[in-house]
């Protein structure tokens, strides 16, 4: 990696309107310039760019950045390999830019492991050739699995000899410790064998393209599990892991979308119908690492799990998991048809299946059919409960048709009469909405229009926004932050770019250069770095976000405080209830009740 120094100097040098202009067509608008995206399928001018700031932002799809992102992004490239391009484009040079880039270090118990894992993965797709392999090539032929799938997804076959695999392992020299490791290696006897043997093999992939363990599919009736899957490794954690992802990771942003399936042949049925962006899950419920790797692809998702009562209730928990980390997402419809995406391809061909797929329906639809037709509600609580999760959506529809019908679908979800919900619509959210429920309601931008969809955000998360927002124009604005703030509570994306302006700040004079800031935040090798980028981008070319002042730091710093401080109370309340500590929970309710006070007498709780 280039030194910070070195980079800043490239982007000093550059102007980000020529760079970018050296790719696409740009027009000027105003005082901004604006092009047709390239990272989505765009055809209106959704794109800005900015010389002033020197950042672009796409408000449809989020892709934003400085002119080294856009030139990294554009062309695929290394981010060292874009800053010698941006440095050519605008004519600067430097002798450190002909230096070769220092190697990244790599543990050796890593390359260890891979090498091995790399060999063996090798040894399968050579044993797939081989005439014993000619069961698996039948049973891939019978699933319509040709040549260039098994090629693109790297299928074998593991010998039924499950000493074979060992002994090429050990003649390319790896131990029977790093087999072991890998999690291949079973005992028999005073032997060691491939607990794959016989099988067909589906490698897996991590996010970048290394392989990291297995999947061993049975083609023969002999008894055993359907699926073989590698065991927990120092390479393989199947939380951490999305079949496919690899492939996806480049072409799911600029294309918009994204599939989850369950399962591996699913996958393949969609990249055979023209539909290439797919990933499975690894048979487990969506973990908080895939999501990570689902927000990073910045586009939507659509869900299509399995249709019967346990894919459902998966895709319900999915639901509520997506919409609490701000993920855009969608769900693929039914319409009664429980089949697999495999066996439409297979029964009723690519069309067909294109036509399923396409068949989407937002979140709120699906939850109210979950709680109509599949999970009937039994108590008066559970139906409250459901009633405050669709409340946020109902107010944010204008009367008319659609909100009609939605009153009617929540009425015949959770039975209370369209009136009575009618009334709580109309009352204040903060009377009757949970702060967890409105945090159901993600931002998004329609994907046709790029028009805003409105979300109803927080007292807290407005004047979080609206601080960062100040910190990104002006050197007072940190410096502020830092002594009188020092801490965010609602969302860790906006934490992280306070903490990267203040580290801005320790290094350099005057207000941000948001080109620089974005350059750190990209080298920076934190694995959130696309997020926060986009989140400066968004947050400095948010027109609607008033200008900074003394008065409105000042207003924003108080609100983060109260909230914050009530949050807390709310947390502390409920700690208490689930350990049943009674004094514990009388002082929490002591405080909470003290912020209540405050609120509607605008009183200072006492200092207990």
């Amino acid at each position: 990696m280039y030194s910070q120094d070195l980079i800043e100097a490239v982007l000093k040098h550059a102007d980000i309107v020529q760079v970018i202009s050296s790719y696409i067509p740009v027009e000027k608008k105003g005082r901004s310039y604006v092009a047709l995206c390239p990272f989505h399928e765009d055809k209106n001018p959704s794109m800005n760019i900015s010389p002033e700031k020197q950042i672009f932002k796409c408000f449809v799809c989020g892709t934003g950045g400085n002119a080294i992102g856009f030139v990294q992004k554009f062309e695929k490239i290394s981010f060292s390999e874009a800053v010698r391009k941006v440095a050519q484009i605008c004519n600067y040079s430097d002798p450190r830019l002909v230096e070769d880039v220092p190697k990244v270090k790599v543990d050796p118990n890593y390359a260890r492991l891979t090498a091995c894992i790399d060999d063996l993965q090798t040894f399968y797709k050579y044993a797939l050739t081989i005439p014993e392999g000619e069961v698996a090539r039948n049973y891939l032929a019978n699933r319509d699995l040709g040549p260039d799938v098994i090629a693109k997804y790297g299928i074998g076959y593991a010998p039924l000899d499950g000493q074979l695999s060992i002994s090429f392992l050990k003649a390319k020299g790896h131990s029977l410790k790093s087999i072991d490791d890998i999690g291949v290696a079973l005992a028999r006897g005073e032997q060691t064998s491939d607990h794959n043997a016989g099988r067909v093999i589906f490698p897996l992939y991590d996010p970048k393209g290394q392989v990291v363990g297995f999947s061993a599919r049975r083609i023969r009736d002999d008894g055993t599990s359907k699926y073989v899957n590698s065991p927990e490794t120092p390479l393989f954690h199947k939380g951490n892991v999305l079949y496919n992802y690899h492939n996806v990771v480049g072409s799911a942003h600029r294309d918009g979308y994204c599939y989850v399936l369950e399962g591996f042949m699913d996958v393949m049925a969609l990249d055979k119908a023209g539909i290439p962006n797919a990933v499975a899950l690894m048979g487990t419920a969506l973990t908080a690492q895939q999501i990570g790797l689902l927000k990073r692809l910045r586009c939507e998702i659509r869900l299509c799990l399995d249709g019967d009562g346990p894919g459902q209730m998966a895709t319900m928990k999915a639901c509520l998991a997506l919409a609490k980390e701000n993920v855009r997402f969608r769900i693929v419809d039914y319409q009664g048809d429980l089949r697999d995406p495999d066996e439409i391809l297979r029964q009723d061909g690519a069309e067909a299946l294109k036509t399923r797929m396409e068949r989407l329906v937002e979140a709120v639809d699906f939850q109210l059919g979950y709680y109509t037709h599949s999970r009937k509600l039994e108590t008066p609580e559970e139906r409250k409960n459901v009633l405050a999760l669709f409340l946020p959506y109902l107010r944010e529809k204008p009367a008319g048709i659609e909100f009609e019908d939605m009153l009617v679908k929540i009425s015949d979800a959770t039975g209370f009469q369209t009136e009575a919900i009618r009334e709580l619509v109309r009352q204040s959210p903060s009377k009757q909405t949970p702060l967890d429920v409105t945090s159901l309601v993600t931002p998004t931008r329609d994907p046709t229009s790029g028009k805003a969809i409105t979300r109803m955000l927080s007292k807290l998360e407005n004047a979080e926004r609206t601080m960062i927002h100040c910190m990104l124009e002006s050197r007072e604005a940190i410096d502020y932050f830092e002594k009188n703030v020092g801490t965010l509570s609602t969302a860790s994306v906006l934490a992280t770019v306070a903490e990267f302006l203040i580290e801005y700040a320790n290094e350099h004079e005057g207000n941000p250069d948001l080109g620089v800031l974005l350059a750190m935040i990209d080298s920076s090798g934190i694995d959130e770095a696309e997020e926060v980028q986009s989140a400066v981008s968004d947050l400095a070319m948010d027109e609607a976000l008033p200008p900074c002042s003394e008065k409105l730091l000042g207003d924003c710093a108080k609100i983060i405080a109260d909230e914050s401080r009530a949050m807390s109370a709310r947390m502390a309340t409920r700690r208490a209830i689930a350990s049943g500590s009674t004094e514990e929970g009388a002082e929490a309710n002591r405080l909470l009740a003290e912020e209540i006070k405050q609120k509607k007498w605008g009183k200072r709780p006492k200092k207990g």
